[in-house]
């Protein structure tokens, strides 16, 4: 399925007036009018970065860009951005400099590094734009008095309600009213959240409300996996699990899913497959031992050493994917509880745990099932089914179906 991208900034939903300040930034330089570079600010998932990106685009702008991933000292700020602040392309397009991150950024730039960004303000003669979670992050408070700032607001849960219907129209997606309901109500106004779990939702089979509650709302995992995949730093990607109440093992799936989409080169893919195989030993070792100082090792591994495994900057044309093995469970729920059923009312003969029964004996039981049905009459071996183990058709149906 093709993931669903926004064409223009008349398609965006929510902060109208902050796109309408941002068109108006844009109409100005585009006048010939020298303006302060902006400071745009708000959560992560409300787009502000793709706001930027289509604005370029509608003005036909050259995006030179600086993210927290990129390298970043002083020399490349000079060589990279100034350069770009004050000339445009062999084509004659403006360049549009964009530094996206720049909280995360600044708390990893070298020495010079933060004066280089001041002198790139001074001498720009293109349009500059930081992009920021919180304007009043110390980090940046080396650029308070140069920058304009701008700020983008959560949205509104019935905008990102028309929004997703919009996306199930375009894609021919077939979500129920009470799945979006459900979904924008839980995004904490993320747009990017909330189509994310459209099509985690749309992916899978199970009951609708199970599987948004897989995805923790007390983190985003989709912007923590970011963290990990497009990370350079060893620091970085583990700072960014510490805070996060996503189990391990439930970390450990979504990493493993998602390692051949944002990593291309097979000795990429080895690499971080194997630092998260030690992962899972380490977690395994923990827990047997009872000694949890097993999980620092753990943590480095499954974080740090999957984002340091990539030689190239990942692949972000890919989505994110919820775990299969996780999915597998949810969509046979139904079924589990049924093998429980039927695993009690076998407890009178067998004389041990469900658990036992559902692993052993029922696979014993279907084969007995099987092979009489083989040899006589179904409908005989069904009545002695019911008279013996209590069971009726459609269970002994079930038995033979997953146990046989």
């Amino acid at each position: 399925m093709e993931v669903y991208r926004v064409g223009s900034l008349g398609e965006m939903v929510g902060n109208e007036e902050s796109m309408k300040k941002l068109s108006l930034f844009a109409s100005e330089v585009e006048n010939g009018t020298k303006r302060t570079p902006l400071l745009v600010y708000g959560p992560s998932g409300i787009g502000k970065t793709t706001a930027i990106h289509l604005l370029a685009e509608e003005k036909g702008w050259n995006i030179v860009e600086l993210n927290a991933s990129d390298y970043r000292d002083k020399e490349t700020i000079e060589k990279r951005l100034i350069s770009a602040a004050t000339s445009r392309t062999l084509f004659g397009k403006r360049n549009l400099i964009l530094l996206d991150e720049i909280d995360e950024l600044a708390a990893r730039l070298d020495k010079g590094a933060s004066g280089a960004i001041s002198e790139l303000i001074s001498v720009a003669k293109n349009p500059v734009i930081f992009v920021a979670n919180d304007m009043w992050d110390q980090k940046i408070s080396f650029l308070r008095g140069k920058v304009e700032p701008l700020e983008f607001k959560r949205v509104d849960p019935v905008a990102i309600s028309k929004l997703l219907y919009r996306i199930c129209d375009r894609m021919s997606m077939n979500a129920s009213k009470e799945a979006i309901e459900m979904i924008s109500s839980r995004s904490g106004g993320d747009v990017r959240s909330a189509i994310n779990d459209l099509y985690v939702v749309m992916g899978s089979e199970g009951d609708v409300t199970e599987v948004i509650g897989l995805r923790d709302r007390k983190i985003d995992v989709f912007n923590l996996l970011d963290k990990i995949f497009f990370a350079n730093t060893l620091a970085a990607p583990l700072r960014s699990i510490a805070g996060t109440d996503l189990d391990n093992d439930m970390l450990i799936k979504w990493v493993d899913e998602n390692i051949p989409k944002r990593y291309v080169a097979p000795g990429d893919v080895k690499q971080a497959f194997d630092s998260l195989s030690s992962a899972t030993m380490f977690s395994t070792r923990a827990m047997r031992a009872q000694y949890y100082t097993y999980w620092r090792y753990m943590n480095v591994l499954m974080s740090s050493g999957v984002a340091l495994s990539k030689s190239r900057y990942p692949d972000t044309a890919q989505r994110y994917t919820f775990p299969k093995v996780i999915r597998s469970l949810s969509t046979s729920k139904g079924s589990r509880r049924e093998d429980v059923a039927i695993a009690r009312k076998l407890q009178a003969h067998f004389h041990t745990g469900t658990s036992r029964i559902i692993k052993n004996e029922m696979r014993v039981l279907a084969k007995m099932i099987k092979a009489g049905m083989k040899d006589g009459d179904a409908d005989d071996i069904n009545d002695q089914m019911m008279r013996t183990y209590r069971l009726e058709k459609d269970e002994v149906k079930a038995i033979v179906e997953r146990y046989g």
